[in-house]
């Protein structure tokens, strides 16, 4: 054991001397630097979420309110535009998120985010207006716009009672065609007790 007397102040960056010892000057210090470097470029690693079907338990709880349900929009459609950019799958907790979109097919949407050419948007819509502009490209809103005759989705509450109904006469699993899915609820609402995907078999509408 060393019987040299070091001070803390003048082996430290507190001392300014020359005899400061720094990181680089100890033992093992590539080890260090390999270990810094690795927790480095995990942190900097983007998230991957596996890719697993949305399952809905229960209800979306949806906001209250059409301008509330406009932003729950506006939030999926950011978070979409994120999930591409970044180029991977929505985590559970982004899925929950995406789940809340319901379209702008409602009146009081479609008549206050989509006004006529060189009409502005309904009064006390103007700050969801302007969201809607900056989230989306002219062809976008186009098509937001034409969606909105026909954007009216199954309540979520019917779609229950429609898979408690098949299973009550029996389904248990197989294809189940959902011919225009909307947002997906159909498939996002089925039972747990009923397999998705008939093992050997692939098919787009096998549940």
């Amino acid at each position: 054991m060393s019987k040299t007397q070091l001070s803390f102040f003048d082996t430290s960056a507190l001392g300014g001397g020359s005899n400061t010892l720094f990181w680089g000057d100890l033992p093992g210090d590539r080890a260090l630097d390999e270990a810094a470097s690795l927790a480095k470029e995990a942190a900097a690693a983007p998230v991957v979420a596996p890719k697993i079907d949305f399952r809905l338990c229960g209800t979306r709880d949806l906001s209250q309110g059409w301008k509330a349900r406009a932003r729950d929009n506006l939030t999926a459609i950011r978070l979409l535009s994120e999930l591409e950019a970044e180029g991977r799958n929505a985590t559970p907790q982004e899925q929950a998120v995406l789940a809340k979109f319901t379209g702008f097919g409602a009146g009081e949407l479609a008549n206050s985010l989509f006004p006529r050419a060189g009409e502005a948007f309904r009064q006390g819509w103007e700050e969801i207006g302007v969201q809607l502009e900056t989230l989306t490209s002219q062809q976008e809103r186009a098509g937001l716009a034409r969606a909105t005759q026909y954007a009216h989705y199954t309540p979520e509450l019917i779609v229950h009672a429609l898979w408690d109904l098949v299973a009550q006469m029996g389904f248990r699993g197989g294809r189940a065609l959902e011919p225009g899915c909307g947002t997906g609820l159909f498939m996002g609402a089925i039972q747990r007790n009923l397999p998705r995907r008939r093992p050997g078999r692939r098919s787009r509408t096998t549940l």
